[in-house]
């Protein structure tokens, strides 16, 4: 699992069925220092993260085909989490 922001999402009018139903975010990965790491990206989103907020995904294709529920799902990526940004004392 890597971290990620979210930059966006995306609206298809014509989508593979396998993703039907899915929310769809643009992630911009992220280095240790929250920078930049490589090139935006689509995921599937289940968790309803907003613009701005960091989270965590996966590239597991066993992962998201099963959470897809079918075989011929082409997502390559999909939020795992939301990232809490509280502060301990």
């Amino acid at each position: 699992m890597q971290a990620a922001r979210v930059i966006g999402n995306a609206t298809a009018t014509v989508k593979h069925p396998s993703l039907d139903g899915w929310r769809l975010v643009a992630l911009q990965p992220v280095d240790i220092n929250n920078e930049a790491d490589g090139f935006p990206f689509l995921a599937i989103d289940s968790l309803g993260a907003g613009n701005g907020e960091m989270v965590f995904f996966t590239s597991d294709g066993k992962t998201i085909r099963g959470m897809v529920g079918r075989n011929d799902c082409p997502i390559r990526y999909a939020v795992q989490g939301i990232i809490d940004n509280q502060t301990t004392i």
